[in-house]
């Protein structure tokens, strides 16, 4: 028996042992569904259609037999996810049981949503999306942060939900290697060879701008962030959405999620128009407007919630420090975005987005594009305070190709 049905084996036992999912006696089988880069997904599935997802973390990172991983972002992703639930009315995935002896979380069957990465490579949009998200950021974001969150239960449960191996990937893949190319795995079109030298790798001005970004993702511990939301972590229908995979979760700046979200979207929106020549489609005008309104829905959640929310003397009822707190996440987030772009565009974790215009005759200038928009968001991001100031940008660098 190979060690991938040894695994199969060990998880249905697993399941009919300590769940109740399933009627007893009901014939169970096993599938794998994920294509991640990390960990593997099962469906368990009985004869009548019932299933579950159970996701396994091994020691190893999928596909290798030497970059090890530790077991423990399985038990952070279990504890992240039923926080997030509670606090997002239930916008995740619900957990059933975890196993630590397995490595294992068993949670609820997403059958009836697609992942939102599927539903845009179709060209689907989702009138939803933003408010719904923005909704999800605030909750999980905003909640978890000293200014709301129990100050004694946050800072017990940052210091428990350390994630140190999946931090040190973003901090290398994020921060660090579009940057330096210390590994020399940097891919981008070969025309970009000088664009890519001088705006990146000898641009001192931004390495000293991401060398602070990268600072206070490691040192701020400001709430339970995602770590990894972009629109393959996200289910979605026509009705609502489920945020799931938080395995890169830990305690940092809650402007890195909102801005991977608005990050993602401007490399969809780049990629998608300019593969159309330039023309705008329904798609593509989703793809903006969910920019914009992710930005505008979050000020508005903010700006109406936090009196009721803030309980913490001297955060409370203080109209100066509401306006500059939320002008720093705002900050953040136009930062992070930035760094999300240029690591998707030059770095070795591509998005399909940008997979399916490499044989289009301009993906030099649509890698161009998104790096400038990508630097102007890092360099400016004090500025970028409004929906209208990111269209502004976009639109800058769409006119100059």
């Amino acid at each position: 028996m190979s060690q991938k049905d040894t695994l199969k084996k060990n998880i249905l036992e697993m399941v009919t042992s300590q769940l109740n999912c399933f009627d007893k006696g009901s014939e169970l089988s096993i599938k794998e569904v994920g294509d991640g880069n990390v960990n593997y997904i099962f469906r368990v599935e009985d004869e009548k259609g019932k299933s579950i997802i159970v996701k396994f973390a091994d020691s190893f990172i999928r596909g290798s037999s030497t970059r090890e991983l530790s077991t423990k972002r399985n038990e952070i992703e279990n504890k992240i996810l039923r926080k997030q639930g509670e606090l997002s009315n239930h916008a995740v995935p619900e957990i059933y049981l975890y196993s630590k002896e397995m490595s294992c979380i068993v949670m609820e069957d997403m059958k009836d949503y697609v992942v939102l990465r599927e539903g845009m490579m179709e060209g689907k949009t989702y009138p939803h999306f933003a408010k719904d998200i923005a909704q999800f950021l605030y909750d999980t974001l905003f909640k978890t942060t000293d200014l709301v969150m129990d100050i004694p239960e946050k800072k017990t449960m940052a210091g428990n939900l350390v994630n140190i191996d999946m931090c040190e990937i973003s901090e290398r893949l994020v921060f660090t290697e579009p940057y330096l190319n210390r590994q020399g795995l940097n891919r981008y079109n070969a025309k970009n060879e000088k664009f890519v030298v001088e705006n990146l790798y000898n641009n001192d001005s931004l390495k000293f701008e991401v060398a602070t970004l990268k600072n206070r993702f490691m040192n701020q511990t400001q709430s339970m962030i995602h770590g990894d939301l972009h629109a393959g972590s996200i289910f979605i229908n026509d009705e609502d959405l489920k945020v799931f995979d938080p395995e890169f979760s830990f305690f940092g700046p809650m402007g890195y999620d909102i801005g991977n979200v608005v990050g993602s979207f401007i490399i969809s929106y780049v990629a998608t128009l300019y593969q159309n020549n330039l023309v705008e489609t329904p798609y593509t005008k989703w793809l903006l407007e969910s920019i914009k309104e992710v930005i505008t829905e979050f000020k508005a959640i903010y700006e109406a919630s936090y009196d009721n929310d803030v309980a913490t003397p001297m955060f409370k009822d203080n109209a100066l420090f509401k306006d500059a707190y939320l002008k720093q996440i705002l900050a953040d987030t136009a930062g992070y975005a930035g760094t999300e772009m240029i690591r998707r565009t030059v770095g070795v974790a591509k998005v399909w987005d940008l997979d399916k215009v490499q044989d289009n005759e301009n993906i030099d200038k649509i890698e161009r594009c998104i790096v400038n928009i990508g630097m102007t968001l890092i360099l400016n991001r004090d500025a970028m305070q409004s929906a209208a100031d990111y269209e502004t940008v976009i639109n800058k660098f769409i006119e100059e190709i």
